[in-house]
């Protein structure tokens, strides 16, 4: 990633290499929508690295997880094999013991128990015996033996499985540290235009409003909600049995102003699919943890059916998501820096669609 800084007055120009994509930071002649345009792709990509981050932390810990099970079963199959092992020399310590017991006058062989034998009959009979001990013999061995060899190709089999496990871990880890620091590096250049944004809002007042009355909104709702006991959680919308879009409103304005924590899921800190599960939960509705599962659940509603509570998306597959709450406006934990706030779905042109969960 290749980044160049260069300071003119208040106009800072910023060039951030992800593929064939480029971004600049606004000189001092650009308009508020252009900054907020400029600010919002590059929040997008922020978006979609976290959601990138978070799938190779996954695969990292599925990893460990399979390389300790790989390890587990290295060990089991290394213990049978000295297991196989001691079965092999205790079994012809016994062939040993069960030779010398037909031993004649110190002899110590098979062909001299034969060749001690006192007439024809004799001889027969004791090279009958010899052959049966010599193939049970032969039989044991081999069975023990075939079963060290396949506990050896089962324990090379773990071991390359094992290599690969590493390798892919090792891999994973890398291309988490890639996209950590492409991450920082665009979250740098956000802060930038936020400083930006902050001068030409003034003359933003459309914006302002809508959140203004959505946030009065959410307030008159707050006002209005019943308390949540657990008799009540389930109220009627929609004409279908499940949660208040008021209660769901209302509780999640509980945490406006909560910090934006990378991976967060409580109320010391939210990332954003963390905080619509926290809200639903709330209400014994278990949502998946990311915002591309979170965008399968329920029912698709088109942005003129939105109702609060609604779950809305950007970005297909999901990277963001956050809570409708009227008024073309959402409740949402946006970046790193900020916190859990009502923002303008007018403001996002990368809105996917939205999700009743019943």
């Amino acid at each position: 990633m290749n980044r160049k800084t260069l300071s003119v007055a208040m106009a800072i120009t910023l060039a951030l290499s992800t593929g064939t994509s480029v971004f600049a930071a606004p000189s001092s002649s650009s308009s508020l929508a252009e900054v907020k345009q400029q600010k919002q792709d590059l929040e997008i990509k922020v978006e979609k690295l976290n959601g990138e981050i978070v799938q190779v932390m996954q695969q990292i810990d599925d990893a460990k997880k399979d390389i300790s099970k790989v390890s587990d079963n290295i060990k089991s199959t290394q213990t049978n094999i000295e297991s196989t092992e001691k079965d092999i020399k205790s079994q012809q310590k016994v062939f040993n013991q069960r030779v010398k017991a037909m031993y004649i006058n110190g002899m110590d062989s098979y062909l001299a128990v034969v060749l001690n034998a006192d007439n024809v009959s004799d001889f027969i009979s004791r090279l009958d015996n010899v052959a049966k001990v010599m193939g049970y013999d032969k039989g044991v061995i081999s069975n023990l033996t075939d079963k060290k060899e396949d506990l050896s190709a089962q324990k090379q089999k773990l071991n390359n499985q094992n290599d690969k496990l590493l390798a892919l871990k090792s891999d994973s880890e890398k291309k988490l540290s890639k996209l950590n620091s492409d991450k920082n590096s665009q979250t740098a250049l956000i802060t930038s235009l936020d400083a930006k944004e902050k001068e030409l809002a003034v003359a933003d007042k459309e914006t302002s409003k809508v959140i203004a009355s959505a946030a009065n909104n959410v307030q008159q709702i707050r006002n209005a909600a019943p308390r949540i006991t657990s008799s009540n959680q389930s109220i009627s919308r929609g004409g279908s049995t499940s949660v208040s879009s008021d209660s769901i409103v209302a509780y999640a304005s509980n945490f406006l102003g909560v910090p934006y924590v990378w991976g967060g899921t409580s109320p010391s800190g939210f990332d954003c699919s963390g905080l619509v599960q926290y809200v639903y939960a709330h209400f014994g509705v278990n949502l998946p943890r990311t915002s591309q599962a979170q965008q399968n659940v329920g029912v698709a509603v088109s942005r003129s059916e939105l109702q609060p509570g609604d779950l809305v998306f950007f970005g297909s597959p999901a990277y963001h998501v956050g809570i409708y709450v009227g008024g073309d406006s959402f409740i949402n934990a946006p970046k790193t820096g900020d916190v859990v706030k009502i923002a303008s779905l007018s403001n996002r042109s990368d809105f996917s669609g939205g999700r009743r969960v019943k």
